[in-house]
Order: structure tokens, then C-alpha cells, then sequence
């Protein structure tokens, strides 16, 4: 697999899969154009040499955007199959290649600390035309667990509210919620390193929805298939990729909340889940940044489907859709439809009762995956092909019989 970023960018490159843009770009919007470009025609990911207001800075975005982008971050080949990226998956969920610690590494070059700290002095995106400001939106986040010492690695969205200081949109059902929740009952700040620019594999772990006590980083060492090395950080007790471009360290604050959004998030709209435009959310101290001397930045639009915070979900929630789904019935396919922003699966089996499909569908809607709408076909239906499955639903349901609502 890859050593770091870098490497990932010269594979991509090689592979006819990487623009380099020297023309001017503003961090305002102007990025979040080129990647969603990207997006919407199966292009290439890019590497901004000429951020406006930035000089020195280099920015890159849309390294997950596309279904190639993606396999090509698996390991795969750029043209390969749905089923092969979901099996590719499957085979790293239950695999784990423990981190390795070292002393020191690439993004230690310039260690920033304290009252300089300055989040303003990075090129931070503002993606949509309604966004509260610019967002740390493509940031790894990892913290260590309070009560059980285990590292936990995610990606959430962070509104930069001043040179020192960000929300992050943490919920409590996610990991990442329930740490900081245990770390405020005992009147403690959470640490939390953001990480930007980490190695694909990294990138990748941090989609899987793996059970509570496990480290994404041994994950992301199975797919790259040796372990991660990582250092500690500065100023907090967590450990972070050594060869990552930018790591940016903080504490939540105790006790402290601050409105986040609105902010165009992955439904294509700016409306949250209960159903208005902001959040309460945590707030996080800077405490230090450190980077390469070179740093490329990370950027990464969220939005309208489909965009990099579909793809990089799609394939690994597939997945785990397939092992709740094994649980029930003989599964051949499992997609998460282009439409419909992660909320809707289709599933393929070989049917074994006529009650299967309707255990099959009270399963899903009840695990931890997010959806709303769930369709069961039969084996000789291509999940992958919206006008196959829409004939299926026309010429082989009957409402009064086949659908149920929860």
C-alpha cells in the first residue's frame, strides 16, 4: 500500500488520476468548485499549487471523490467492480495490525505551541454558500478513551471560531460523543488530535463502523499490511501518524457549547437532524499544530450526493450492511443507491422463505447503519442497476403485501 500522503499522490498521479492546478484559487468556495467538479464527472483529485492569501501553501481535495478514487486508495484497480471494493472491506474487518510507536517522524518538522497557534494562518476551506465560515472538514480526528485507554479514529466536522479555538459536531451516539460525555462527567477536557493529510489507509479505517474498544489505526494496518507508525503528540496524550502532513492538537472545553452551522452537509441541504439549521456542539482549545516544513492541506466537500463524504462511507457501510444482513439470509449484494445520501440500501439474496425479506429489512433498520429505506430483490436482480431494480419493484411487488413501515 502507500507510506503516507505523498506516495498516494504520486500513485494517483501514475495512474492518470491527479491534476495539478497552478492557476490561482481562493480557499472561498473556489476550491470546493474544482472538487466538486470532480465529483459530478469522475475526474481526477487535485493538488492546488496557488492558494490566494496562502502563499507557500499547497492544497489538495477529491482524493476520495470517485468510486476509481476510491479503489485505487483499496489497493484495487481503478476500474473495479462494487462487489470486489465491498469484499476488499470485508476481508480488513475483522483483521488487526497493531500500531507501531516511534520517536519522532516527518510531522514533527515545525512544532507550533501555545498563544502562537494560529488556525487563521491555515488555508481552511468555507465549502457552501451558506456556511457559517470556513470548516476543518477532512480532519481525522482521534482521541484516546477515558475509561478505557483505547484510541478512537473518526472524521468530524470542526467550524473554526477563532485563531485558538473550533467546534466539533460530535454526537452521542458516535464514539467520539460518548468519549467526550465521559471525559466531561469526570470535569475533564477530552484530547483530540485532528489529523489532515494522513495516510489513505488511515482515511479509510475511519469509515468503518467497528464495534467500541477498537482502534481504526490496526484496521487501517490491515489494509495496508503493516502496521502504522505512530508518534505522540505535544500537548495531549494521543498518538498520531508520523509521516501525516498537519496535526492539529486540543482539549474540549468543559461545560463550554457554541451554535455550529449552518454548514452543507452530506443530505444536500443545510437542515440537521432535529430539524433546523445549527448545532449545539463541544468546543475545542488549540493547544499546538505540527507539520511537515512542506504541509500540504487537506480539503474535502461534503454535499449534495454524490460527493467524497458519500464515497468514502459508501463501500464501508455496504460492508458492515452485508454482515448484519448474513445474519438473517444468504446475501449475494448489498449498494448503497447514489440518491440516496447513505439513508437507502438495496439488497440481493437468495430467498430461502417467503418471511425472509420482511426479518431481513426489521435487521437492518435496526442496526447502527443509518437507514431509512431498505429493498430486497431477488439474486437475478443487479443491485448496482437503478432500472433493474425499479423494474423489479413494478412488475414483482404488491404494496398490501411487500412493504412495511416502521
Amino acid at each position: 500500500m502507500f507510506r503516507d500522503l505523498r506516495n498516494y499522490l504520486e500513485y494517483l498521479e501514475k495512474n492518470g488520476k491527479l491534476l495539478r492546478v497552478d492557476e490561482e484559487v481562493d480557499a472561498r468556495f473556489e476550491i470546493a468548485a474544482g472538487i466538486r467538479r470532480t465529483s459530478d464527472e469522475d475526474g481526477p483529485a487535485l493538488l492546488y499549487n496557488n492558494v490566494r492569501g496562502f502563499p507557500g501553501w499547497r492544497v489538495t481535495g477529491g482524493l476520495y471523490a470517485t468510486q476509481k478514487l476510491i479503489a485505487l486508495a483499496l489497493g484495487l484497480p481503478q476500474d473495479a467492480d462494487e462487489d470486489a471494493m465491498t469484499g476488499r472491506y470485508l476481508e480488513c474487518f475483522d483483521k488487526r495490525v497493531e500500531p507501531e510507536t516511534v520517536t519522532t517522524g516527518p510531522v514533527k518538522d515545525i512544532i507550533i505551541l501555545g498563544d502562537d497557534v494560529d488556525l487563521n494562518s491555515l488555508p481552511i476551506s468555507t465549502y457552501s454558500a451558506h456556511d457559517a465560515g470556513p470548516y476543518l472538514a477532512a480532519g481525522v480526528e482521534i482521541a484516546k478513551d477515558p475509561e478505557t485507554g483505547v484510541q478512537n479514529v473518526s472524521i468530524h466536522r470542526r467550524m473554526v471560531l477563532d485563531r485558538g479555538r473550533t467546534s466539533i459536531l460530535a454526537q452521542g451516539y458516535q464514539h467520539l460523543g460518548q468519549m467526550i460525555q465521559a471525559a466531561e462527567k469526570k470535569g475533564q477536557g477530552l484530547g483530540i488530535a485532528t489529523v489532515l493529510g494522513a495516510d489513505p489507509s488511515l482515511v479509510l479505517a475511519s469509515q468503518i463502523k467497528a464495534p467500541k474498544g477498537v482502534d481504526e489505526a490496526a484496521i487501517a494496518g490491515a489494509f495496508r499490511g503493516s502496521p502504522l507508525e505512530m508518534v505522540k503528540c505535544e500537548t495531549i496524550d494521543v498518538d498520531v501518524p508520523a509521516n501525516a502532513e498537519i496535526v492539529i492538537e486540543g482539549v474540549t472545553v468543559p461545560g463550554e457549547r457554541v451554535m455550529d452551522g449552518p454548514f452543507g452537509e452530506f443530505p444536500g441541504n443545510y437542515i440537521t437532524l432535529m430539524g433546523t439549521t445549527q448545532s449545539e456542539t463541544w468546543v475545542i482549545k488549540v493547544t499546538a499544530i505540527t507539520m511537515r516544513k512542506d504541509a500540504i492541506f487537506q480539503a474535502m466537500l461534503t454535499g449534495k450526493p454524490t460527493t467524497e463524504n458519500h464515497t468514502l462511507k459508501k463501500w464501508s457501510t455496504a460492508a458492515a450492511a452485508f454482515q448484519e444482513a448474513s445474519r438473517v439470509s444468504e446475501v449475494k449484494s448489498v449498494n448503497l443507491t447514489r440518491g440516496g445520501a447513505g439513508y437507502h440500501f438495496v439488497v440481493s439474496i437468495y430467498k430461502k422463505a417467503e418471511q425472509e425479506p420482511r426479518s431481513l429489512i426489521y435487521t437492518m433498520l435496526s442496526a447502527r447503519l443509518g437507514g431509512k429505506l431498505v429493498t430486497v430483490v431477488d439474486d437475478d436482480v443487479d443491485v448496482y442497476d437503478p432500472e433493474a431494480v425499479e423494474w423489479a419493484l413494478a412488475t414483482r411487488m404488491w404494496a398490501h403485501r411487500d412493504i412495511y413501515i416502521v
